[in-house]
Order: C-alpha cells, then structure tokens, then sequence
C-alpha cells in the first residue's frame, strides 16, 4: 500500500518496531508456503467443514489445534462465525473476494517489473489434489470458483502424474491453477519491495506505536513510546494484531490470531 502510494505522489510514513531491513527482521510470512493465490474465494465459513471440526481438534493429526486457555477470548469471535455461517454468507464473502483477488496477480506484476525477482519468484502454477474421500468438498469449491469465473483445470490422477510424476498415486483427482506464482523466499521479496519503498522517496520510522486516535475527519493522532505524531490519513496494518487500534477508534471488528505452520528440508534450499 506504501509503495502504490508514494508512486502516486502521496508522501507515507510507515511504522514498526522492527527494520525490515535488518537481519533479525521476521515478518508473519517469511515461513510460509508462498502460494500467490488469486483462486482462493473460499473463506473458514464454508459450510462444508463445521461437522469435520471436532475430529480435527480431537486428532493429533489434524490441520486444527486450539489452545483451550485462550478459549473463553475466542468465545465473541465464535459467535460471530456461526452466525455467519450459512451458504448465503459464504457466497456473498466468496464473490467479494473474487473482485479483490481478481486484480492481484496484475497488481503484483507490476511491482515486479521495477524489483529483481531472480530466484524469489516463479510462475509453475499450482496443483491440489484429493481423494473421493471429501468429494462433496471438492465439489463445492470447484462450482463456486465456476460460477465466479475463476480460471481452473480440473485434472484425473494421470494427468496429474504427467506434470508431478515424483508424487505418490494416492489421489482420484486434482485441479490446476497454472497461472499461479509462487515465492521461492516470501522474506526476501518484502525486503525488495521495502527497499524500493525507501528509494522512492517514502519514510520509515523504527518505533512501537502505543496507540492511534482520530481528532477529526482529516487528522490522526499517532503515539509511540516515545513520540507523538499527527497524520491526515493512517492506515492500519498489522495482521491479526491490528484489532488493539480498531478498538481504540472505536471499530469493534471481531478479529482474532491464527498461526500456521511449515516443515524445513535440509539442504533443499535450490530446489
């Protein structure tokens, strides 16, 4: 967002407690699958997944783990979800963020034209494969993707085999999204685009912000721990976290963490 502003003449000033520059700099993503992903119009309030979520908790196995100390903050946000969760609901989340995702793939194409992606940025195109087993599921994602017109190939277990003959044939089919990219190193892209933020003129500040108030319709007051500042226009981004400044302007959006994982090979890394 700071980058397509100062391109557009608007000065920006961005906040951390951390220098994106830095070595000991670990942003939320710098871990993860790295998946640019403009087909994924389907949210958690699907309504195919709320009978599977108790064996997911239950399983040691299972892509879900709770915390059960936290479970009485998650309660709210719990509420919200259920009654969010409905086929209208969902198709209505789905359809909006098709209008957003849509856009995305160009939108990145364009910073990367004035970045060096070399060995940060491919463009293979993205398999998912499944079993008959939750075929209903499948089901489900592949005609709400067709009625929003998102671009897919539906795939049998040979012409998956064809593009990965390394995988196992443990799967009945799959879908291909071959106009996906994937980031090799999501880390070093940010720092890329973070760079190119600074040399076009934008301005970052190393300071924990404290807390954010809106004066008026064309100011911003932003305290730090050890400053003061005044903004016409503020943005707030800072993940999961950013619901401690919503609070404080008074928007009580019921957001609340996830945490992901991912697996490190040994000496894969030029794979």
């Amino acid at each position: 967002v700071g980058l397509q502003l100062i391109k557009k003449g608007i000065p920006v000033t961005i906040f951390d407690r951390q220098d994106p520059l830095s070595q000991e700099f670990k942003p939320a993503s710098y871990g993860n699958a790295g998946h640019f992903s403009p087909y994924a119009v389907l949210q958690f309030n699907r309504t195919d997944i709320l009978s599977d979520v108790p064996k997911m908790l239950l399983s040691s196995y299972g892509p879900l783990a709770l915390k059960w100390n936290y479970f009485p903050k998650l309660i709210p946000w719990i509420l919200n979800y259920l009654k969010n969760f409905n086929t209208k609901s969902m198709l209505h989340t789905a359809k909006y963020m098709h209008q957003i995702l849509s856009l995305s793939n160009d939108a990145y194409e364009e910073i990367f034209r004035e970045i060096d992606t070399t060995k940060l940025v491919e463009k293979k195109g993205i398999i998912y494969v499944w079993t008959n087993k939750n075929l209903k599921s499948r089901e489900l994602e592949i005609k709400t993707r067709n009625d929003l017109g998102v671009e897919q190939k539906i795939l049998n277990t040979k012409e998956i085999l064809d593009l990965e003959p390394n995988l196992s044939p443990v799967f009945s089919g799959g879908c291909y999204y071959d106009y996906a990219y994937h980031a090799r190193d999501p880390q070093g892209i940010l720092k890329k685009i973070f760079d190119l933020f600074i040399k076009k003129g934008g301005k970052f500040l190393k300071e924990n912000i404290k807390s954010i108030k809106q004066s008026n319709e064309s100011e911003t007051i932003i305290k730090t721990t050890d400053n003061e500042y005044k903004f016409e226009k503020s943005v707030i981004a800072c993940g999961a976290f950013s619901k401690k400044f919503t609070d404080q302007l008074g928007e009580k959006i019921p957001l609340d963490t996830e945490r992901g994982y991912h697996v490190h090979f040994k000496g894969m890394e030029n794979l």
